[in-house]
């Protein structure tokens, strides 16, 4: 994320959580935030999309710009206390993940609007400026950004239950993610490099509302991940469902 973002979206949040921009969750229109911000009107419009792209807010077409709802926020934090389960959780969640992922990502090539894919080309945006940066910080930044885009694709399959399962499995597993970036050279499986092109193959297919692509391109994705976690021991080799061709197109062939 380059600077003059980033401080567009620390002012934002600066105003929203001070209360100044905000009445009853919604926020001032664009142009009023815009003054209140010191920006211009595209700036800041590029500073609420991330925003909205992260799950701070809600841009509803015709009607304005609201905060994410009250139950939504606390059922991210309460998700975040996961973190205290048990070891192992990391190699359930991966399976998880592996059973869940590819089929939304092909429902989400068929249900995506324009709207989605915004805030896709939002996430992807921010996740090429990071390739290059090293170090921890840039490893978080990216995570936010990852997460935001593939809850994002999960979102654009437009199933209330599958989005909060999803919440629940990366609030498990963004922790060893994050660790799994810094530990990882970014052109190997699971580095920054890697996923940046994995994720733009994803949005390419999902774009082109090419379901099966964008399932298959979802499960090469899960493969890096997961190929890169069990190298840095993070999850045990059994976990590989796609590998024993449990499930997934493998087990077709």
């Amino acid at each position: 994320m380059n600077d003059k973002r980033r401080q567009v979206i620390e002012k934002l949040l600066e105003k929203i959580n001070s209360g100044e921009v905000v009445s009853q969750d919604k926020l001032l229109p664009e142009r009023r935030l815009a003054e209140v911000v010191g920006e211009t009107r595209p700036v800041v419009r590029e500073g609420l999309i991330a925003l909205e792209a992260m799950g701070v807010l809600d841009i509803r077409d015709r009607q304005g710009i609201y905060l994410s709802s009250t139950e939504e926020n606390e059922a991210k934090m309460m998700l975040h206390k996961v973190r205290g389960w048990p070891a192992d959780m990391l190699s359930r969640v991966m399976e998880v993940r592996q059973i869940v992922e590819p089929p939304a990502t092909a429902i989400a090539a068929v249900r995506r609007d324009e709207k989605d894919l915004t805030k896709m080309r939002e996430c992807l945006r921010n996740l090429r400026e990071l390739v290059e940066e090293g170090g921890e910080e840039a490893a978080q930044q990216s995570l936010i950004w990852n997460t935001a885009f593939h809850t994002v694709i999960v979102e654009s399959a437009e199933n209330a239950y599958l989005s909060r399962l999803y919440e629940g499995i990366h609030a498990v597993a963004e922790h060893s993610l994050s660790l799994m970036r810094i530990r990882t050279s970014p052109e190997k499986e699971g580095g920054r490099r890697s996923v940046y092109q994995d994720h733009l193959k994803l949005f390419e297919r999902i774009e082109a509302r090419d379901s099966a692509g964008a399932e298959l391109c979802a499960e090469e994705h899960l493969r890096h991940s997961i190929n890169a976690m069990v190298e840095l021991g993070q999850i045990v080799p059994a976990s590989d469902l796609f590998g024993q061709k449990l499930i997934g197109q493998a087990r077709l062939l």
